[in-house]
């Protein structure tokens, strides 16, 4: 079958060495793909637009390393993500968008190291994916590293003496790991091994649920080099000796299948994917239902368009105190407050490994506009629930911002002018009257910040602290945010 004209011309010169494999794989790809995809839409890829639906049908996605440079080259759609993390995007992608047709490319040290747990529970999960593995054994991009498939005793420049750790069989992982298709192909000098290639790929592709194609393949000119194969073609011979048919592999004594690597489709397994199996559809008709009986209480409120070049202004709200104040749900109550009221928000968090008592604090960044980066360095509000918090962060905020002190904890503001005390704690005790002490803190803090600043509708935020936290106690929650709007609007008659 010809190849398609669906490479990008400005990704034309690769970074690949001559005489690499990635090159014939390439090619192996670009043809399965195209046939394939075209098969299940049922269109005529010489035509343009049938072509087109194809690319257009097409994701490839990739992490980092020589291999995966190339769905760059693929004028499809195509994401290039963080090192060994691609599986966790691809997965991200298909379950938005069911409707295409998502592959990978990935390296072995790319996907089986830092990659590795993102694997297995691919594997486990059954998403529809076709994940193509180019195995060198080794770290080709960065300088010829030992990766976890390496042979023992061969030589890298991480394992200058040798490498001593027993490799992956990375088959047997993939089977253990419960991937429903399972294939091994190898990049040699034979072409009848390049049409098989072509032929499990294509099939990886038009089968329903996470499928798993690693390709035997060589890097001459770092691995091989180090360990006398720096000539592309014998790299290439010696791998033939290496490879075996399935059918032939099979019959080989246990000792002569050590040796060598089965090539054929090894599992196929037809089974639900992820996405149509009935566990995952019972769990989705559940969240819609709870998501429809929901109470939503919402101002109409209209979405200015923005342009994307403006720099809009944005706050930096910092809420601080020991674990157990709930000063991270404040945070997050505060994310989903904003998203309400028609605004963009960033939630981040910090905390220690203590339960409670050790501290805590989660920022929330507020903008009309979109934001760009998800931190700052000066927060505009500090919420200080505790006088540990105060004293640690009142350094990092803005000299121009505001700090509202739990005064019933913080004795000591040293003069701060951005200081606003709120005795938060006695106003709790008297006013809201919880069950138990501190409970509640965190609403009316938010309420008495949100409130003073303004940000946001009082609507927004006791519509966001009913459906977050309002269910185990609607009365208590109603009272922290009755008496927080109240003691903001004093605070703000002190201004």
């Amino acid at each position: 079958m010809k190849a398609f004209p669906v490479l990008r011309p400005r990704m034309r010169r690769s970074i690949w060495c001559e005489g690499c494999g990635l090159g014939n794989l390439q090619t192996i790809m670009n043809r399965a793909l195209i046939k394939t995809v075209g098969n299940r839409l049922s269109v005529d890829v010489s035509t343009q637009y049938g072509l087109e639906k194809v690319q257009n049908n097409i994701a490839l996605v990739s992490g980092i390393g020589c291999t995966s440079r190339l769905p760059g080259h693929f004028d499809f759609n195509t994401v290039h993500t963080t090192h060994g993390r691609s599986l966790a995007f691809a997965t991200g992608l298909k379950m938005a968008r069911p409707d295409l047709t998502v592959a990978l490319a990935a390296g072995d040290g790319d996907i089986f190291a830092i990659g590795g747990n993102h694997f297995i529970h691919a594997a486990r999960r059954n998403p529809d994916l076709t994940l193509i593995v180019y195995d060198n054994r080794s770290y080709g991009m960065t300088g010829a590293q030992h990766s976890p498939t390496s042979p023992m005793g061969e030589v890298g420049t991480s394992v200058p003496y040798g490498a001593f750790e027993p490799p992956f069989n990375l088959v047997k992982l993939a089977l253990g790991a419960g991937a429903s298709f399972v294939a091994q192909g190898a990049v040699t000098t034979l072409q009848e091994h390049e049409k098989q290639l072509e032929e499990l790929i294509s099939a990886a592709i038009a089968h329903r649920g996470f499928s798993f194609v690693n390709v035997i393949g060589t890097c001459h000119t770092g691995w091989g080099a180090l360990n006398r194969r720096a000539d592309a073609f014998r790299y290439r011979r010696f791998l033939e000796s290496r490879v075996v048919l399935l059918a032939q592999w099979e019959k080989l004594p246990p000792s002569e299948q050590e040796r060598c690597f089965p090539l054929g489709i090894i599992r196929q397994e037809e089974r639900e994917d992820l996405q149509s199996s009935r566990s995952y559809q019972e769990a989705v008709a559940k969240a819609k239902a709870a998501a429809g009986a929901s109470e939503e209480l919402l101002e109409d409120i209209a979405l200015e368009e923005m342009d994307p070049l403006t720099e809009y202004p944005r706050t930096g709200i910092r809420f601080a105190g020991s674990g157990g104040q709930g000063v991270i749900t404040a945070g997050e109550i505060t994310l989903s407050s904003a998203l309400r009221a028609g605004l963009n928000g960033v939630f981040t968090k910090n905390y220690g490994p203590e339960a409670r008592g050790g501290e805590a604090y989660s920022d929330v960044l507020i903008s009309r506009g979109e934001i760009h980066f998800p931190q700052t360095e000066s927060p505009d509000v500090l919420v200080a629930l505790n006088a540990e918090t105060y004293n640690k962060f009142r350094g990092v905020i803005s000299p121009t911002g505001k700090i509202i002190v739990n005064s019933t904890a913080v004795a000591e503001t040293y003069g701060d002018k951005r200081a606003i005390p709120s005795p938060l704690g006695e106003l709790l005790a008297r006013e809201v009257r919880p069950p138990r002490r501190e409970l509640g803190i965190n609403v009316l803090a938010l309420a008495v910040t949100l409130g003073y600043l303004q940000l946001i509708p009082n609507a927004a935020v006791e519509a966001a602290v009913m459906k977050s936290v309002g269910k185990r106690n609607p009365e208590l929650n109603r009272r922290a945010l009755d008496v927080g709007f109240k003691e903001a609007e004093r605070l703000r008659g002190l201004a």
